[in-house]
């Protein structure tokens, strides 16, 4: 609640909720601190893979391992290419160093629809190429999910953004985190809520939702083939300027490192 209290001392905000700089946390979380910062024992090692090389998909992987033991996280950004939070926030965790257990970051995931900033790539949105019970259904699909077996993360991340907010907006799903039945939704829910959504925007409040996980989306494949706890996070642009967008989604991402027991903050949960 520190940041809603040190707004509503300051005054009225009049005008639009524009949310450029007032809606930035003003010294972020400690979970992303702790991201950022030097490993808490021992040293970190990346290492690089190349996803289906000699082909319009190539694009990076990155796996960095903690000296300590801990679970797997996969953080996918650029599903889909025209949403830059999640390429963003991908690019640069593929930087920090978490204090437990190993961090897989694929940044641009359909590297084609990024590249032409575009929502999907050669075979169209790559987020409905896994259906239940089936193959994937693109070469671009069975690359990133062999990337995905090969891990076998125990936690997946997909990063997006969205055009309206939902709950609010009809077809839009902006502001809300889709989860799996065994995850910290609502727990990231109430976080994000207390350190970054300013008082006078309630109506970008986020909002957890448990999903049916029987969709084709990336995040509900790892649910059912490898049993993943699976996020599917959304802010939206509807009033946001794209550095609020890119801060609520690294926060994001931090705390749910801290939840799974990658980074030790000391932040109550």
């Amino acid at each position: 609640m520190r940041r809603r209290r040190v707004l509503a001392a300051g005054g009225v905000f009049a005008g639009t909720a524009i949310a450029g700089a007032w809606g930035r946390p003003s010294g972020g979380s400690e979970a992303l601190e702790a991201a950022r910062a030097p490993a808490a024992v021992g040293d970190v090692t990346t290492n690089t893979e190349t996803l289906l090389p000699d082909t319009v998909h190539e694009t990076p992987l990155y796996e960095i391992d903690a000296a300590e033991d801990g679970p797997t996280v996969m953080v996918f950004g650029g599903v889909h290419g025209d949403e830059y939070n999640g390429i963003v926030v991908a690019h640069e965790a593929a930087s920090w160093q978490p204090d437990a257990g190993t961090l897989v970051v694929i940044p641009e995931t359909d590297v084609v629809a990024v590249k032409n900033d575009r929502r999907g790539g050669v075979d169209g949105d790559l987020n409905r190429h896994f259906p239940p019970g089936g193959e994937p259904e693109s070469e671009l699909a069975r690359g990133i999910w062999a990337a995905v077996e090969r891990h076998d993360p125990d936690v997946v991340i997909d990063l997006h953004r969205s055009l309206g907010i939902y709950g609010v907006h009809q077809q839009y799903v902006g502001q809300a985190i889709f989860h799996s039945p065994d995850a910290y939704g609502e727990d990231l829910a109430v976080a994000l809520n207390d350190a970054a959504i300013p008082w006078y925007m309630p109506f970008h409040d986020f909002t957890a939702s448990t999903s049916t996980m029987n969709g084709p989306l990336l995040f509900h494949e790892a649910y059912r083939e490898l049993e993943a706890t699976a996020y599917l996070f959304e802010t939206t642009d509807f009033l946001l300027d794209q550095e609020t967008m890119n801060e609520w989604t690294r926060l994001a991402v931090a705390k749910l490192l801290e939840f799974h027991g990658l980074l030790e903050s000391g932040e109550p949960r």
